[in-house]
């Protein structure tokens, strides 16, 4: 059966992600600066905006952060092979077929990233339309029922899909989709994906409370706007490295799992 040990994984992703960061600093100054503008259009509207809004204005940072970490995915299951940009051999044949695998690769990665992230703001739309406001309705000695089947539809269906989110990280380098899908359904498998995540993940949040938690309290007023400024930046920061993490983690993980060799 298909599987990868999380706690090795983690380690050589953190270490990749470190060794490679002045190549992914050059990479990542563009998703950066577009990331921070769709945040600031966002803020600008986020008393009126619904969630289906937000996944619109999102989107644009949706497509260059996929192209940035379908590169990255590239890069890491290539063993460093595969860069940004592409460096011509001076053998015309050669170096078109690379354009063409390496286009089709990215292209489909930066497409499922964006699809993937814009079918997510559309999922809690609807979930969030579809539930009672839980911080006022909901009341424990009588509590609505809504509340709990709608708890165990997104428990059961997040779990199910979880292992869905990572697709753009085979498409980067050319996999084909049905033996993907044949190799993720074991349920365990998606349990350990949400375990090595999860390890990706906590360290970023508790990076992000506790420099957010200073940033404010330096600020004499939490509403002052350099202190809201700096928060989404912060924000924008550890999100980006955050993916860059869980995209190395996940990438190693599929090698494992698909049983890739590096090039």
């Amino acid at each position: 059966m298909a599987s990868f040990d999380i706690i090795t994984t983690v380690g050589l992703a953190y270490r990749k992600t470190w060794e490679e960061k002045s190549y992914l600093f050059k990479m990542a100054i563009i998703p950066f600066m577009v990331k921070l503008g769709c945040f600031v259009v966002l803020a600008s509207v986020q008393d009126t905006a619904s969630l289906w809004m937000t996944g619109i204005i999102l989107l644009p940072s949706f497509i260059i952060e996929g192209w940035f970490l379908t590169h990255w995915a590239r890069t890491v299951m290539t063993g460093g092979v595969h860069r940004w940009p592409f460096r011509a051999t001076g053998d015309d044949k050669k170096d078109t077929l690379e354009i063409v695998a390496r286009g089709r690769g990215i292209m489909s990665g930066t497409v499922a990233f964006a699809l993937i992230n814009f079918l997510i703001a559309g999922y809690f739309a609807f979930l969030f339309s579809n539930v009672p406001d839980i911080a006022t309705e909901f009341d424990p000695q009588d509590p609505d029922p809504r509340i709990a089947v709608a708890g165990s539809v997104f428990m059961i269906s997040s779990l199910f899909l979880f292992r869905y989110v990572w697709l753009y990280i085979p498409l980067a380098v050319n996999l084909p989709v049905p033996l993907m899908l044949k190799k993720l359904k074991p349920m365990s498998l998606t349990f350990k994906m949400i375990g090595l995540w999860l390890i990706c993940v906590i360290p970023a949040i508790l990076v992000l409370q506790i420099l957010g938690e200073g940033m404010f309290s330096i600020s004499a007023e939490e509403n002052n706007a350099v202190s809201k400024t700096g928060f989404m930046v912060l924000r924008i920061i550890v999100d980006m490295v955050k993916n860059l993490i869980c995209t190395a983690g996940m990438a190693m993980a599929f090698m494992q799992i698909l049983k890739v060799s590096k090039a």
